[in-house]
């Protein structure tokens, strides 16, 4: 099983390019961009061209809960979805980009958005983002307030992290979107920022839930029992293939529904 990587650079990419040509006009489904081979590697035609391109969708995160580390300026780390899938969208700021630059577009969970940007790959997805140049910026623009997409519900775990690169079911079909883990509980791992807990359902079937630093989730209390997660469904396997290091990256501590279950007397907790 590969480790997950702890920090997200959200491209690997730092060409040179020349000048950019924008079809900013031409709304591009989320899923076409996402699309991979059975390798898990991105087969979008615009991935590492000077093309930019348009997607439109829901944001499903505040764009600096997710930023991972410690340090004076934050990432901007934006994960929005449509009918088709899930992508974040990405701004370091340990190259000059990141939340600052981008603070003047005020963004709630909830807002329909339309992000113009290049595309680049890491950790086994496409992202909109800037290539490691600050001065490759994105476009934002906020469509209004439409609210927050309802958690696609995950019950079998096992199931939600197989690789299907057909993008039908499983990992490739769940990433960059808002789900709900049901029924699950803690097996393994430690409480605290950063940590990266494991998760089993009432069959067996177990998932990692990272604890990002700016979420703060860890300064409340541990969870007990069986309870829901809701969070963003994410990859991060920086190794090739990149068929696996699905996890779950809860916003809140409010993503943890205690007293959800429905489950009786299992076997695991005996």
């Amino acid at each position: 099983m590969k480790s997950p990587h702890r920090f997200v650079i959200a491209a690997t990419i730092l060409l040179c390019l020349p000048v950019v040509s924008v079809f900013s006009q031409v709304i591009t489904p989320i899923g076409d961009i996402n699309s991979v081979d059975e390798q898990g590697l991105p087969t979008f035609p615009g991935l590492q061209t000077s093309d930019k391109y348009t997607i439109e969708g829901i944001v499903i995160n505040e764009p600096t809960v997710f930023w991972g580390g410690s340090g004076e300026r934050a990432d901007f780390i934006l994960f929005v979805q449509d009918e088709t899938g899930g992508i974040q969208v990405y701004s370091g700021g340990w190259y000059g980009g990141g939340a600052l630059t981008y603070a003047d577009v005020p963004l709630q969970v909830g807002d329909r958005v339309r992000v113009t940007g290049l595309t680049g790959s890491f950790g086994g997805k496409t992202n909109i983002n800037e290539r490691h140049n600050k001065d490759q910026k994105f476009e934002i623009v906020n469509l209004g307030h439409v609210g927050e997409p309802t958690p696609m519900p995950i019950t079998d775990l096992a199931a939600a992290i197989q690789f299907d690169h057909t993008r039908q079911t499983g990992g490739e079909y769940y990433q960059g979107r808002l789900v709900e883990l049901q029924n699950v509980h803690i097996v393994d791992g430690v409480w605290e920022n950063g940590g990266m807990l494991t998760v089993a359902d009432p069959a067996g079937g177990t998932m990692q839930v990272e604890l990002r630093y700016s979420t703060k989730i860890p300064d409340s209390p541990q969870p007990e029992g069986i309870f829901n997660i809701v969070g963003v469904f994410n990859q991060e396997d920086t190794e090739t293939p990149h068929t696996e290091v699905y996890l779950l990256w809860p916003r809140s501590i409010a993503d943890f529904k205690t007293g959800a279950s429905a489950v009786e007397n299992w076997n695991l907790l005996k």
